[in-house]
């Protein structure tokens, strides 16, 4: 996004090595995570979770919405792309032992407040861009829009 619309990006993550790669891409990343993030509050237009929520500890998701409502500007943009599920789940993660993934949907972190309207949902397959009737495999990308002018 930053090079291709000019953008400023800022990112994240937990990992001092992937803080490290987007810095070197001109990425404005820190190391840390979504339950306390270092930033102004109302300091972005646009929020973006990609693939990190489904490994938060499930005791932090309150906190982590309200961090991310915190910095998000009024009429800002949520992008919400993880791992999917209509009711919530837990397995355990393939990557490493002892650690376990969840798949719910994201969204219901955010819209059921009056103040944030889901425009968009997309469910599709982990690895192509269609549609599988297998469960284990759904990702969604949702797009919510925060407006506390009608709350």
């Amino acid at each position: 996004m930053q090079e291709h619309l000019g953008l400023d990006c800022y990112g994240l993550e937990p990992s001092i090595m992937a803080v490290d790669m987007a810095q070197r891409s001109g990425v404005h990343a820190v190391q840390g995570t979504a339950d306390q993030l270092p930033y102004a509050d109302s300091s972005f237009d646009i929020a973006v979770f990609g693939f990190c929520l489904y490994l938060c500890d499930r005791a932090d998701l309150f906190r982590i919405a309200f961090e991310a409502d915190r910095v998000l500007k009024e009429h800002g943009w949520l992008i919400i792309h993880d791992f999917y599920a209509s009711t919530p789940m837990r397995r355990e993660y393939h990557h490493k032992a002892g650690i376990y993934s969840y798949k719910m949907d994201y969204r219901r972190l955010f819209d059921w407040h009056p103040g944030y309207t889901c425009f968009s949902h997309e469910m599709m397959h982990h690895g192509r861009s269609v549609m599988t009737d297998d469960a284990q495999e759904w990702v969604a990308t949702s797009v919510l829009r925060k407006s506390m002018n009608n709350v």
